[in-house]
């Protein structure tokens, strides 16, 4: 089948307008997803050191419970009168440790 016309000029011009009207949009939307993907991975950092905070809060708060204490307090929960005394290692019940973890270590 037989083309009327020059293709050459007009198929290049046809390639240049597709890359001027696609090519930013297709790095905006790259660029956009990087961002995003960073965002997520800063807001997984921040929680993960959230929850490990409450973690090691709840523990010694059970610790406290038990009759444990390490040795630290915050200064702005201690009242003025407040003496701090250590409990003798006799008094407080022996803790229990589960030896039986099936992770594996990587």
């Amino acid at each position: 089948m037989l083309v009327g016309g020059d293709l050459g000029f007009l198929s290049s011009l046809v390639v240049v307008a597709f890359m001027a009207i696609f090519g930013p949009v297709s790095g905006f939307m790259v660029r956009r997803n990087w961002r995003r993907s960073v965002a997520r991975r800063e807001e997984i950092k921040r929680l993960l050191v959230l929850a490990s905070e409450e973690a090691a809060r709840v523990e010694l708060q059970a610790a406290e419970e038990y009759g444990y204490d390490y040795g630290y307090r915050c200064e702005s929960l201690k009242e003025k009168d407040e003496v701090f005394v250590e409990t003798p290692a006799s008094s407080a019940p022996p803790p229990t440790i589960s030896t039986s973890y099936s992770g594996s270590f990587n």
